[in-house]
């Protein structure tokens, strides 16, 4: 009731907003989770700088970070109901509407970073990308690669024993809960944004993020073991309003696909340069960096049993070369 409350409160504000006078032509309002500094918030900056330079005055974005509009579960109904157009997150959060964007949460799917762009942008990807359109009302524009997930825990890990039974904030979503689950660990689904005061007052053990959320969310002052796994791949992405988007004129389509595609490069590139550099900040603030060997962790996650529209894709993701 309190989320539906607060979608309706988000839904009238923005339909004031969209009532004002403008000089553009196309209006486009993008939510996102990400700090207002983070790297999160400049793709959508990015994109917005790239688009309206292409365009012109014949289109507008604007961009409401750090969860002005709600959590990202919240923000996904506005952009179903048509009255949010856009929000940046990853394709994982379309669970619930299409089973086969939970591919998001399937463990060591992707062999390294060059195979995650092969996928999202040959005809595996795209197949995938007009599926959960025709299925579930959202388009995914301009798949990105955040990063590899870590855990980040409380106590001392160097192996997968050591992990087991651990209690670990996760995704409310499928293919998230399995691939953890298989790993012997306990996922425990908390809103992303009561994660912090989770870690903090011992609800969970721990959590598994990209090292650029850990840094940008300051997770790293309440849990101080990152356990580096590599285990899926954060795929984040534009995610519009389906019918919205078709409805769009052809030049600002194809704009807004260069714009999404030329974020998604900026955002390959801040991961390659930064990872280094994000683990030596992360360990000058008291963090310990732990190197399991991945064997049997793949092992584990291969004996994962997800949904049976779920597995074709994740046979056909992996022919890939």
């Amino acid at each position: 009731m309190k989320s539906q409350l607060k979608t309706f409160v988000v839904a009238c504000a923005l339909a004031l907003s969209a009532g004002l006078p403008a000089e553009a032509q196309t209006r486009i309002r993008i939510g996102g989770t990400g700090t207002p500094e983070g790297p999160d918030t400049k793709v959508i900056e990015l994109f917005k700088a790239n688009l309206e330079k292409e365009l012109g005055g014949s289109v507008s974005v604007e961009i409401f970070p750090a969860s002005q509009l709600g959590t990202w579960s919240e923000m996904v109904e506005q952009v179903k109901g048509g009255v949010l157009e856009c929000m940046y997150e990853s394709v994982g959060v379309l669970g619930s509407f299409s089973p086969i964007s939970n591919i998001e949460g399937v463990a060591y799917l992707y062999r390294d970073e060059d195979h995650f762009f092969r996928i999202w942008r040959g005809p595996a990807g795209k197949a995938v990308i007009e599926s959960i359109a025709e299925d579930s009302g959202f388009q995914v524009v301009g798949p990105g690669f955040r990063g590899f997930r870590q855990f980040l825990v409380k106590k001392p890990a160097d192996s997968l024993a050591d992990l087991q039974g651990m209690k670990v904030r996760a995704p409310g979503i499928p293919a998230y809960v399995t691939s953890i689950a298989a790993l012997g660990v306990n996922p425990t689904s908390i809103a992303f944004e009561e994660t912090y005061a989770a870690l903090q007052q011992g609800v969970v053990d721990g959590l598994e993020q990209p090292l650029v959320a850990i840094k940008d969310h300051r997770f790293f002052e309440v849990a101080k073991h990152l356990v580096v796994t590599n285990h899926m791949a954060e795929t984040m992405a534009f995610i519009c309003n389906a019918p919205w988007y078709a409805g769009l004129d052809a030049p600002v389509k194809a704009a807004f696909e260069t714009a999404a595609d030329a974020s998604a490069d900026w955002y390959r590139a801040y991961t390659q340069e930064s990872s280094q550099q994000l683990i030596g900040e992360l360990q000058a603030n008291g963090l310990v960096v732990h190197a399991p060997d991945l064997e049997e962790f793949a092992r584990r996650a291969a004996e994962a049993r997800h949904d049976g529209a779920l597995q074709p894709i994740i046979d056909r993701f992996r022919l890939v070369n």
